[in-house]
């Protein structure tokens, strides 16, 4: 008898964890074109002007925050629903993909009893988190 992967040990959590990422991937690109059509076309105001940013070209962006020009960590949320910042929210959702994708997995897992990758996938988890939230930058 042939080994088929689609059917074998792990094949239910595989399938759902590569559904959430297709899901969740195309729900960033569909909000990445959203944000730079309210972009391109003015449809909502920008929390950082074009002639500020052109002007300032030259800085870093440390320096960018330091002026006060652009928001700094997860500042951004506060200029929702600016145009600009709509651009940083669709990255967000990309960001999530991989969360998303470990939560539906962490479930199946459990469903099956699988508690030692319940165990690796919760701490995947909370390691990505904690680098999202910024906890251990300056």
């Amino acid at each position: 008898m042939k080994h088929n992967p689609s059917t074998g040990h792990g094949a239910d959590v595989e399938k759902a964890y590569a559904r959430v990422l297709e899901r969740v991937s195309w729900a960033g690109v569909l909000a990445s074109v959203v944000a730079y059509t309210f972009y391109v076309l003015h449809l909502l105001p920008l929390s950082v002007s074009v002639e500020s940013i052109a002007g300032h070209w030259h800085l870093g962006a440390d320096e960018l925050v330091a002026r006060g020009i652009v928001p700094s960590g997860w500042e951004w949320v506060d200029y929702l629903p600016s145009a600009d910042m709509l651009s940083l929210a669709a990255l967000a959702i990309l960001s999530l993909t991989p969360v998303a994708a470990l939560v539906v997995a962490s479930a199946a897992f459990l469903r099956r009893k699988d508690y030692a990758y319940v165990l690796i996938s919760l701490v995947q988890i909370v390691v990505l988190a904690v680098a999202v939230s910024g906890v251990f930058t300056r």
